[in-house]
């Protein structure tokens, strides 16, 4: 691994979008005017050898200057420095003993003052940085009262805990099926109920699955669950609308936007289980050919969200979309982005720029991307 700092700077410029024939038209999309920068940025790991694309969790802490990144081999958390581009220390934890953490973890959120929520289907808990474990959550329906005593879903999908620990949110499903709604439910006094989603049940129409023996392989779009600027976002790529959660007013709101550049949704019928792993990448190929939409990020130095969308054509060229909205959620604008190939899925906005998590060499990166628009 390379000890020294290294920066690359890309000399790539864009333009996007088409340029509006009218004044009015320009008021309405303040993206119709984009252009972007690309930088790669190479991080410090020091005398530190490891694989660069072992990280499964990345989350920031509050005030977005640290980056802690999971690192599942060693079961370690990376702490990266953002204002220097360096690792800052490794931070290991158990996998035996009172103090383990989830085997096969598949939540990593950070929490306020260096905390870190972990789950995975059978085991969930709150950690410190040094290892020890704060909580340990019993998160099944037989340890909660207000859900139907009937019910045979999991809590741990998609499972999330607000910042002061005593909500966990999650969207319960039995194995591999479809989401059964959003679980708000109050750590402390272990009660819960669940609130029905009726704008995203059009996801359970854009996902293919096979099944072979005791395994079950997935495609297309699914129901997720983010936790961004004091909000947690439930947000599907089959449709534009949103939910969002305020965990301080226990407020669930739909957000649905008119989208001009974009259908707002998925349409049509696709099969929705094959009988071979080839049929399923057919099936997955042919829904991508429709609008998919991506997770919410906030640039707080604009106090505004942005949003990815990908679309690919007949002849596997994928165009990709940003949307732009206010602090209210209200759609600003819209358009293709030219000389992007592929949605974000793990970037993250600090100081007005965006950056996308990379590998050079052997080296992590961060891929930066300056907007003006």
């Amino acid at each position: 691994m390379k000890k020294t700092l290294l920066f690359f700077c890309l000399p790539l410029f864009f333009s996007c979008g088409e340029n509006s024939n009218s004044e009015k038209a320009e008021s309405e999309n303040i993206l119709d005017n984009l252009t972007f920068t690309v930088d790669t940025l190479i991080l410090d790991v020091g005398e530190e050898i490891f694989n660069p694309g072992a990280y499964y969790g990345r989350d920031l802490n509050e005030d977005g200057e640290i980056a802690y990144w999971f690192y599942e081999p060693e079961k370690q958390i990376h702490e990266y420095d953002l204002a220097n581009l360096k690792l800052k220390a490794i931070h290991s934890f158990e996998t035996d003993g009172p103090n383990a953490i989830p085997s096969y973890l598949n939540n990593f959120q950070a929490l306020p003052n260096q905390e870190f929520f972990m789950a995975d289907y059978a085991k969930t808990g709150v950690y410190s940085l040094d290892g020890a474990q704060v909580l340990n959550l019993r998160i099944q329906l037989e340890n909660i009262a207000g859900f139907d005593p009937e019910a045979t879903f999991s809590l741990t999908n998609n499972v999330h805990l607000s910042p002061d620990k005593k909500k966990i949110l999650s969207l319960p499903n039995n194995f591999a099926g479809p989401v059964e709604g959003f679980a708000v439910i109050d750590r402390e006094k272990m009660t819960g109920n669940l609130r029905q989603l009726p704008a995203l049940e059009i996801t359970d129409k854009y996902n293919v699955s096979f099944e072979q023996g005791n395994g079950i392989s997935r495609s297309g779009d699914f129901q997720s669950l983010q936790y961004l600027n004091e909000l947690f976002f439930i947000y599907s790529g089959a449709t534009s609308d949103i939910y969002t959660y305020d965990w301080k007013t226990d407020s669930l709101t739909l957000h649905s936007f008119p989208h001009r550049l974009v259908a707002k949704s998925k349409t049509g019928d696709f099969a929705t289980q094959v009988d071979s792993n080839e049929r399923r990448w057919e099936v997955g190929k042919e829904m991508r050919k429709q609008i998919t939409f991506g997770k919410f990020y906030w640039d707080e130095s604009r106090s505004m969200y942005f949003r990815f969308g990908s679309m690919t054509n007949e002849n596997d060229k994928t165009t990709v979309y940003l949307f732009a909205y206010d602090g209210k959620l209200n759609l600003q604008g819209e358009t293709a982005m030219e000389g992007l190939e592929n949605m974000f899925y793990q970037a993250f906005f600090r100081k007005g720029k965006l950056y996308n998590y990379s590998i050079v060499g052997e080296d992590p990166a961060l891929i930066e991307y300056s907007f003006d628009f």
